[in-house]
């Protein structure tokens, strides 16, 4: 159940006032965080003789250090307050500008425009609009030095500390049967104890983005305590409830979660999981790896050809090479696993495995997408606002939550099959969402649900691509100028530089540094420092590697 502060969040800020503010919230997070031990930010506690306003500004900057249960913004509050203050209500990130009004003797009102929210689990959710919104704070005199006596459960921060002190983590869950992780990203502080956190929202279960997602931890269960040993890195995960009485299978599966989530931490080498403090023998479940690889180089036609490039050859990729080639595609979707691509050529979309299958006659708006199923991806010229999925045979459409004079623009499914990323263009406007697939027994997808806005700057959407896992990148245009960008799937965007006049982009593996784009020229750019590299190779198509 989420708190108060979150739907206060979500439903109070409609009557409000937008708050002018420029960019996205950045929040950092390396894929492999680092020691836990760097250097710290502690604010100072209350001065002697501070005023009421000393008071507030104090406890509003010590949000930012949450070590000893908020020890120092505690010190603001009188005992009483401190005791049932709860900072683990949300994370307010607050805009540029802010307000403070005294509405009494012992009364203040603090306003601010809400860029974002961290909910209690670590779930990122961005304001668009950002709103401004109202706080109110009393204070009381202890021992002849103010107080606060009443404070809002939860936690406001600028942007800047943000940024700086937040990170990105993932937890991961299993699919629908429990063949494959998937990962849910989160936000936590740094200089709290993210290990905990991820643990604590592993056990949980995973956020409403990921409805068709679960935790294999039985209901009721807890967190007791996390203990890494600074020396060797094993870390110990305690936990209540009924893990103990699970069997076998589930015990393996609950700590191949645990141990896929934590392993992004540099100081987690191994994992282990107790019950009570009583450490449960389990063996190692293999095979599950929570980013799917693909090859690192890219996978293009050129001149009749289609396969990898090595330099100025092409490594043909499968049996069906020439089955590819003839129907001289646009656009290729290719799936390794299944050695399947989805089509789009001159005379309609294809699903090409061991036989050519024409699925329509007419020509994709987008590239059509396969995934894991072999089910193909597409949108129909006289339908732009709608997606149709082709699977063993059964079509079935997506009507998403835009509006019908929205263009789709870009597809694409996640290398889990769990997701799938959807550029939208509308009136002037571009946006990103991120759906989650529920699938059949077979794997075949079934509908899309509980879609997720990125945080992108762009005022059209030109293509993207999954980047890894987590991350899904873009070619956006901003004021007629095309730039890429990357975003966190729950978190937040950066900029990645300015391609020559690119068209088209694809992912490979470890994020930013696997992607590919394509020029309008046919030449193939790969990222470098800050910008853009050309490879030296030109292709007629630059195919999608699922």
């Amino acid at each position: 159940m989420r708190r108060v502060v979150l739907a206060l969040a979500v439903l109070l800020l409609s009557g409000c006032t937008t708050i002018p503010t420029t960019g996205p919230v950045l929040v950092a997070g390396p894929n492999t965080v680092g020691s836990q031990t760097e250097l710290e930010f502690l604010p100072a506690g209350p001065a002697e003789g501070a005023t009421q306003r000393e008071i507030l500004d104090g406890f509003i900057s010590a949000g930012s250090a949450p070590q000893n249960n908020f020890r120092i913004a505690r010190s603001f509050l009188t005992d009483e307050a401190a005791l049932v203050w709860n900072p683990a209500g949300g994370t307010m990130v607050r805009g540029v500008y802010d307000s403070v009004k005294v509405t009494s003797a012992t009364e203040m009102t603090y306003a601010t425009g809400i860029v974002s929210v961290v909910d209690e689990d670590g779930v990122f959710i961005s304001m668009e609009p950002v709103k401004n919104y109202e706080w109110n704070f009393s204070f009381s005199r202890v021992n002849g030095e103010w107080r606060l006596s009443d404070v809002p459960d939860s936690i406001l921060i600028s942007e800047t500390t943000f940024s700086s002190t937040y990170g990105e983590y993932s937890a991961y869950f299993f699919n629908y049967d429990r063949t494959v992780l998937v990962p849910d990203v989160r936000i936590f502080s740094r200089q709290g104890n993210p290990v905990a956190s991820v643990a604590r929202a592993v056990i949980a279960g995973p956020s409403t983005y990921l409805p068709n997602a679960s935790t294999v931890f039985p209901q009721g269960s807890e967190l007791v305590s996390v203990l890494v040993d600074a020396e060797n890195g094993k870390t110990t995960v305690d936990v209540s409830g009924g893990a103990s009485q699970a069997s076998i299978t589930d015990q393996q599966d609950m700590l191949a979660q645990l141990r896929v989530s934590l392993a992004e931490f540099a100081d987690v080498t191994v994992t282990e999981m107790s019950v009570n403090q009583s450490i449960l023998t389990i063996a190692a479940v293999t095979g599950l790896e929570p980013d799917w690889r693909v090859d690192d180089r890219p996978l293009i036609l050129s001149d009749n050809s289609f396969g990898y490039s090595t330099g100025s050859e092409i490594e043909s990729i499968s049996s069906n090479e020439a089955s590819i080639v003839n129907l001289e595609p646009t656009s290729i979707s290719y799936d390794a696993s299944t050695n399947a691509a989805a089509i789009s050529s001159p005379t309609g979309v294809y699903l090409v495995n061991d036989q050519v299958n024409q699925l329509s006659g007419q020509v994709s708006l987008v590239d059509p997408q396969i995934d894991g199923s072999q089910s193909v991806w597409w949108v129909k010229p006289d339908s732009p606002a709608r997606i149709f999925v082709d699977t063993a045979g059964r079509d079935f459409k997506i009507d998403g939550p835009w509006s019908r004079s929205a263009r789709v623009v870009g597809l694409e499914v996640s290398r889990d099959d769990a997701r799938v990323a959807i550029a939208i263009n509308d009136l002037g406007q571009g946006y990103v969402l991120v759906g989650a697939i529920a699938a059949d027994n077979n794997g075949g997808p079934t509908y899309v649900s509980a879609y997720r806005r990125l945080t992108v700057s762009a005022d059209s959407i030109v293509d993207l691509a999954w980047a890894d896992s987590t991350h899904v990148a873009i070619l956006g245009s901003r004021n007629g100028v095309v730039h890429a960008e990357v975003a966190t799937v729950g978190g937040s965007s950066r900029l990645i530089g300015r391609p020559q006049n690119p068209t088209r982009i694809s992912g490979g593996n470890n994020g930013v540094a696997g992607l590919v784009i394509m020029s309008s020229d046919g030449q193939l750019w790969k990222p470098r420092g800050g910008g853009w590299e050309s490879t030296g190779v030109f292709a007629d198509v630059l195919t999608t590697q699922h």
